[in-house]
Parts: C-alpha cells; sequence; structure tokens
C-alpha cells in the first residue's frame, strides 16, 4: 500500500509511488520522460491542469508550479483551480448551481452580501461591479477540466437559445 511523502519542491503531500507531484508538477521519476509536444525535448514537468509532460518551449513556472502554455492563465489557489468569474450575480448563480447538481465539489468568492450598495446592502451587479469585486467558483485543480468544459456546454447552449428566439 502507497504511503504518503513530501514533494522536495512545493512540500505538498503525494503518493510515494507518484511519478510527478500533483500539485506544483515536479517529476518525481529518474526514468527520462519527454514531452508530449516535442517529443525530442526531455520533460521538465507536468502541467498540473491537464497532466500533459511539457518541456522549457511549451511550459511555464508560476509561483512553484507547472503550467503549459495553454493553462498559464488558470489562477491557482492552493489545489483549487479557479472555473468561473462574472460580476452578474444571477450568472454566477446559475454556474454555482450547474456545477453543485453535476456533483463537482467548489469552494466560492464573494457569493451573498459584499458590502454597502445603495439599495441598503446585498448583492446586486452595480455593488459587485462598482467594488470590483466579482463572484468566483474555484473547484479541485482534477476537476478544472471537465468543470470548465460543463460551463462552457451551458453558456454555448445559453447563447444557441438565444439566437433561436
Amino acid at each position: 500500500m502507497p504511503e504518503l511523502i513530501i514533494c522536495s519542491n512545493c512540500e505538498g503531500e503525494l503518493l510515494d509511488d507518484s511519478e510527478f507531484c500533483p500539485h506544483c508538477g515536479y517529476l518525481l521519476t529518474d526514468e527520462k520522460l519527454f514531452c508530449d509536444q516535442h517529443p525530442n525535448k526531455e520533460a521538465g514537468g507536468v502541467c498540473i491542469i491537464c497532466e500533459r509532460l511539457v518541456c522549457e518551449m511549451c511550459s511555464e513556472e508560476s509561483e512553484r508550479r507547472v503550467f503549459c502554455l495553454d493553462h498559464l492563465e488558470v489562477i491557482v489557489d492552493g489545489d483549487w483551480a479557479e472555473v468561473f468569474r462574472s460580476t452578474d450575480v444571477h450568472d454566477a448563480e446559475l454556474a454555482k448551481s450547474l456545477l453543485k447538481d453535476a456533483q463537482y465539489h467548489i469552494e466560492t468568492q464573494n457569493f451573498g452580501s459584499i458590502g454597502y450598495s445603495w439599495d441598503g446592502g446585498g448583492d446586486n451587479p452595480q455593488s459587485r461591479s462598482n467594488l470590483n469585486n466579482p463572484a468566483k467558483i474555484f473547484v479541485p485543480i482534477d476537476e478544472y477540466l471537465k468543470a470548465k468544459e460543463a460551463l462552457d456546454d451551458w453558456r454555448n447552449a445559453s447563447i444557441d437559445n438565444t439566437s433561436i428566439t
């Protein structure tokens, strides 16, 4: 049975039989691995979002975490990735419900009352945008791609439905 060890790069816990750290993308194997996009280049890490092996040419490191160039803009906080952001209260609540109903693990920021507004407090689009304080939804990093796809499908369906009427 695998035991937990500590990553020497980020100090995250992982299984001792892991080939890479899921928290930072640091390679843990002595085996020579090659980039998924450039098979003749040695991989320097694994993208923490899509788990592709990446070389120096197709990766960036941010806060000691490896990202492929496709996922460099994903906002990560701990082991959570931001999958949704909006100042539109209605859209934020719909996205939250969609992800909850689809059984994703979610964490939210800036939902509910966000402070003073002219109508006596509470959450409304004007107070949210005036404070530059959008609602945010985070999912575990390993759920990010599927959650993002679910939200993209929802957005595309919403666009298709409005163009029909």
